[in-house]
């Protein structure tokens, strides 16, 4: 059976565990690349870096585990309304 013939809450819990550490692990090698900018002393390179591991950590913290789950609950069947089939 396809996920999106399942309920909402049960898609939800599956593409998280199965897209969760993929997607974290992506995170955090970008925040490494980044980090290794923060040494080099040169002030546009220490601007970059420190927005760029700001948005991680917000992403990383509040948006995928907080605000996605509860945007696709609220939306509820709408969220596959592109893919939906005309019957």
């Amino acid at each position: 059976m396809n996920i999106k013939q399942k309920d909402i809450q049960f898609a939800m819990t599956e593409s998280m565990k199965n897209m969760g550490s993929v997607i974290m692990s992506a995170a955090v090698i970008l925040a490494g690349t980044f980090a290794a900018m923060l040494p080099s002393g040169v002030l546009s390179l220490l601007q970059i870096a420190t927005l760029v591991l700001t948005g991680l950590l917000l992403y990383a913290l509040v948006v995928l585990p907080l605000f996605v789950p509860v945007m696709v609950k609220l939306f509820g069947s709408a969220n596959w309304f592109p893919f939906k089939r005309k019957e």
